[in-house]
């Protein structure tokens, strides 16, 4: 067996050509399937990580409407939160946050329209975020709603090129929600500069703005500035096995407080969302890999087709060694290491070509699919068994499709090969 593969490198490497083209196909073949397992493994660690990021101990609570009230059937006030807080002994905290979009200026120096968000103590340490210089908000800006802000650090480099932001004054320009209103105009002072990071739940930190939501509740709605119900929360659990347990209750009291209706609200978990996620990419992985195992066929067959014109050409030789004593099975064996010698050659390279390809798409393509590249911190993550795999597939295939040319070698009539 070792002296038939050791005779199968000799005659690829008289044959060059023929060889390089027989191989193309199964190279391509098992290079398509590594790099979409690849791919699609990478893709799921690398969503698995970002949801991580954010905790998968959180639920977020969605509001329904109710169409004959034109209101939500569950209002998030502070009896509601109490409520669940009460009855739910498993929730460790909830936070409401409202958002609006406002200007921030300083001086003749304006940024656009920006996204604010009006927080309660310890949310921006569950949500991750990271200082890139100043403090966060102490219990007395939150208590009090003193007129502090975090800022992104795009922010931050608009308004003040010439350098730190934090001790500085911005000016927050808010829409009153009515034409006939001149919109609001509050100075706030900077306390603290978020870093560059990613984003959070879709929202990007570096371009935003966060202020205490005591502010928001007391001084903007005092001031006449339209009011917007809250139509989400977030729960924070002590435990992330609670999960299943806690959104059961929650739906459970929410129904209470709706006087029965089946579902006033939608609780979700990024767990739910991950699993979804991940079901979705790896459906889509495996029809890829299904497409891809084609051109493994197609290769097949590209074998069988030059082991049929080799034997053709090898009548000669195959006549002599069975007039030399040669069995039928060492004729067939004889053929069908060389043609699994060959697609083994373009498993090895098929598989090396497609690891360094998926790491470059990985590293490069993945992450500019992203609105923000730092949105997305990919992890390589090469699917080992997808890779075994389409190597022993490879194989099989040399050996499914030189078995007929083998047999049909092994059957020659040594006269009649050596006569002609």
């Amino acid at each position: 067996m070792f002296e038939d593969f050791i005779n199968a490198l000799q005659n690829f490497r008289i044959n060059k050509m023929r060889t390089l083209l027989s191989l193309l196909g199964i190279v391509i073949g098992v290079m398509s399937v590594v790099i979409i397992t690849t791919l699609s493994q990478s893709l799921s660690k690398s969503i698995s990580a970002e949801f991580e990021r954010f905790s998968l101990d959180t639920l977020t609570i969605r509001a329904r409407w109710n169409p004959d009230t034109k209101k939500q059937w569950v209002q998030f006030t502070e009896e509601y939160r109490n409520t669940l807080m009460q009855k739910i002994p498993k929730i460790k905290n909830i936070f409401y946050t409202n958002d609006f979009n406002a200007k921030f200026s300083k001086g003749n120096t304006v940024s656009g329209n920006k996204q604010v968000y009006a927080v309660e103590p310890d949310r921006l340490e569950a949500m991750g975020l990271q200082l890139d210089y100043g403090t966060f908000f102490s219990l007395g800006d939150y208590a009090y709603g003193l007129q502090k802000a975090v800022i992104g650090k795009n922010i931050a480099e608009e308004l003040f090129p010439e350098g730190r932001a934090v001790g500085k004054t911005v000016t927050l320009q808010i829409s009153s929600g009515y034409n006939d209103i001149p919109p609001y105009n509050f100075q706030f002072e900077v306390i603290g500069v978020l870093k560059d990071s990613q984003s959070w739940m879709g929202a990007s930190p570096a371009e935003s703005v966060f202020i205490p939501r005591q502010f928001y509740k007391h001084k903007l709605m005092f001031a006449g500035m339209e009011a917007r119900d809250l139509w989400s929360a977030e729960v924070k659990l002590l435990n992330s096995e609670d999960i299943e347990y806690v959104q059961a209750q929650i739906l459970l009291i929410s129904k209470e407080l709706a006087n029965g209706f089946a579902r006033p609200v939608w609780v979700f978990s990024a767990k739910e969302q991950l699993n979804t996620i991940n079901k979705v990419v790896s459906l889509v992985g495996v029809v890829m890999t299904a497409v891809a195992a084609i051109s493994l066929l197609v290769g097949g067959i590209g074998i069988m087709n030059i082991m049929l014109v080799t034997i053709t050409e090898r009548r000669k030789e195959i006549g002599i060694r069975k007039a030399l004593g040669a069995t039928k099975t060492a004729i067939r064996n004889q053929f069908l290491v060389e043609s699994a010698a060959l697609t083994l050659t373009g498993g090895v390279i098929g598989v090396g070509v497609g690891l360094v390809i998926s790491n470059v798409i990985a590293k490069t393509v993945l992450p500019m699919l992203a609105e923000n590249p730092n949105d997305i911190t990919v992890i390589t993550a090469f699917d080992i068994q997808g890779i075994i795999i389409s190597f022993a597939v490879s194989v099989s295939i040399g050996i499914f499709f030189g078995l007929h040319p083998a047999l049909k070698a092994a059957k020659l009539d040594p006269v009649e090969a050596l006569a002609d």
